[in-house]
């Protein structure tokens, strides 16, 4: 039977961790081992997560502010040794088959010397009106191509295998922005990503959980992305450089676009009017592509 390590950062949770560590506790996939990193909240949530150790008996590490980047990545250091590996928000419910539908797709499809990620449809709560709807994009739309300027994977609703781990392990957290977007360049380019569209969890959207992408955030990476270059990349820029001797020569080509230490007129043109699309919705299109003509992407 796979051993399966799941993986939680928190910070000041006291709100909605309970619910979620019985909804880890409550799989029916039983042979799990969850690792929480603590990334250095108040004394008091310090307090509440010894006291649900005791009756969760996880590990528990408590250490500083570094982010929940770093945060995951200390977390995957650490956790050795198992053949998956889960990530958990601590603000969300998972349905009680999310572990099992995972295991049953690796056991079915999986090899271990590949990189290998598979992540589950979710459903988004607005905690303030209830209303939900879901995260879900078809397999078919995604490519390489379409991961160095789009996610179409959330953290807490992956799994990944032994191997991606080494992979994304050879990455400098610090240069990769978010750790699933990170997951998600590997598994387009040097392996597999699926994604399945039974739903296996809900997200709850409250404005600050890291996961949560609305109209404002939306807005504020545009304007952090008009100041200087994007996460996109600096993500692009440590990508190349762990693993662009390995790429396909057409993928390392496309992601050489992105590659650039000042600006670049003739890159700018040819992505800004690259004859298919990045991105799904059309003024998130319109923005990247201003952003590459002005050389912050």
């Amino acid at each position: 039977m796979k051993k399966v390590a799941i993986l939680m950062s928190t910070y000041n949770g006291d709100k909605y961790i309970v619910k979620q560590l019985d909804s880890i506790y409550n799989q029916t996939f039983k042979n799990i081992k969850v690792f929480i990193r603590d990334d250095g909240s108040d004394k008091s949530f310090i307090e509440k997560l010894n006291q649900l150790k005791e009756k969760y008996d996880f590990e528990l590490v408590l250490g500083k502010n570094i982010g929940f980047v770093g945060s995951f990545f200390e977390l995957l250091e650490s956790a050795q040794g198992f053949d998956l590996y889960s990530f958990a928000d601590q603000d969300d419910y998972w349905f009680p088959h999310k572990i099992e539908l995972a295991v049953k797709w690796f056991e079915k499809y999986g090899d271990e010397n590949t990189p290998m990620l598979f992540h589950s449809a979710y459903n988004n709560m607005d905690v303030n009106t209830g209303k939900t709807h879901l995260f879900y994009f078809p397999n078919k739309s995604y490519s390489f191509r379409r991961s160095i300027t789009e996610n179409h994977y959330s953290g807490f609703s992956m799994t990944i295998n032994s191997k991606m781990r080494d992979y994304m392990l050879l990455g400098d957290y610090t240069k990769i922005g978010y750790h699933d977007w990170w997951a998600a360049m590997i598994a387009h380019s040097l392996g597999k990503g699926y994604s399945d569209g039974r739903v296996m969890a809900i997200h709850y959207t409250h404005g600050k959980n890291y996961t949560t992408f609305n109209i404002k955030t939306r807005f504020e990476w545009l304007i952090q992305n008009i100041k200087k270059k994007s996460d996109i990349s600096c993500r692009t820029k440590e990508f190349y450089n762990c693993f662009g001797d390995r790429l396909k020569e057409p993928d390392r080509r496309m992601l050489e676009l992105f590659v650039f230490d000042k600006y670049d007129l003739f890159k700018s043109i040819k992505k800004a009017f690259y004859v298919h699309r990045w991105r799904p919705i059309i003024s998130s299109e319109i923005v990247i592509r201003m952003l590459m003509l002005i050389g912050r992407i």
